[in-house]
């Protein structure tokens, strides 16, 4: 099942999300067993770390056969320190990837930070301990390097993450190459539907990172008070249609006509959430979520990032 993005290119309604998975057997088993499966989207990112083992385990599946590259969407990001440096970044995701083009590149943040060399993806901070913001580099300097890597061939689509209807209405107004994706946290606690429907009213695809909340995933990380897959409507509805509330989560996602991308490491987990695919909620039920929106943003900056927080 795929969407058609506004340049006429395919897009796998869901993906594998890989971060914070930082172990190389680890990944590669990830990688190998979802490909197995059936999964032909990965969403990488260079702040992730993890772009060399995965491109080792890509490579091995192409020399097999077990897939071509035809078959696969792969995603990764420039991280903020690089928005000065985005060709470069690029070009070093696609060597650690073992790729000669991405099917998507996306502006991880949309801010700027002191650049601290291309693929090192730390997060620095000033002296006063605040983010080192480069306040020379302009989110639509940014993107015209991201319409450049197009232009040469190095990318297929391009797109933003985590920005918000005020600074995804100003891509729209600045772009020459209109972006096909906007990234972000969505899931029946954080339904977001004005961005949502802005995206989509504008023909650019949403994608919802952390669809099932940070609190299910990386409770650690994430700081989460709530775990959406303890729900009781989540867990009513997952009974009726025999069906658990993670699977509930990801065909409500789908449903909305969003792109979905769970992280797990857990070989279960990727089969029972592209399982996802095998049934078709009522339209009561996806009324019934709806109702259960708490506007509970997990993904903080603050704390995965910075140790600050921006309203991003």
């Amino acid at each position: 099942m795929a969407i058609t993005l506004n340049n006429g290119f395919k897009m796998p309604m869901m993906g594998v999300g890989v971060a914070t998975i930082m172990k190389n057997d680890e990944i590669k088993d990830i990688i190998t067993n979802a490909l197995k499966i059936g999964y032909r989207h990965f969403d990488c990112a260079a702040h992730y770390k993890n772009e060399a083992g995965i491109g080792e385990a890509l490579a091995e599946a192409l020399e097999s056969g077990l897939v071509t590259r035809e078959e696969l969407f792969i995603t990764s990001k420039v991280w903020t320190s690089d928005h000065g440096h985005v060709v470069e970044a690029c070009k070093d995701s696609l060597k650690k990837l073992q790729l000669q083009y991405l099917d998507l590149y996306l502006v991880h943040f949309p801010i700027a930070t002191k650049h601290t060399g291309v693929g090192n993806t730390s997060s620095e901070l000033a002296k006063d301990g605040m983010l080192d913001i480069d306040t020379t580099i302009s989110l639509e300097t940014t993107w015209r390097a991201m319409e450049e890597l197009v232009s040469i061939g190095l990318v297929r689509s391009i797109g933003i993450s985590n920005y918000d209807i005020y600074l995804t209405r100003d891509c729209l107004a600045y772009s020459k190459v209109k972006p096909a994706v906007n990234q972000f946290e969505t899931h029946p606690y954080f339904q977001r539907e004005s961005l949502v429907r802005f995206c989509q009213k504008h023909q650019i695809c949403v994608t919802a990172h952390t669809p099932l909340g940070g609190g299910v995933s990386s409770p650690q990380v994430y700081g989460s008070i709530y775990n959406i897959l303890q729900d009781e409507v989540l867990q009513e509805i997952g009974n009726k249609y025999g069906r658990s509330p993670a699977q509930i989560a990801l065909r409500w996602g789908i449903q909305r006509n969003v792109v979905v991308i769970p992280k797990t490491s857990k070989l279960n987990r990727l089969k029972e959430n592209f399982e996802a695919f095998d049934f078709e909620l009522k339209q009561e039920d996806m009324d019934l979520i709806k109702s259960i929106d708490k506007n509970y943003r997990t993904n903080l900056i603050s704390t995965l990032a910075w140790g600050m927080d921006i309203n991003a």
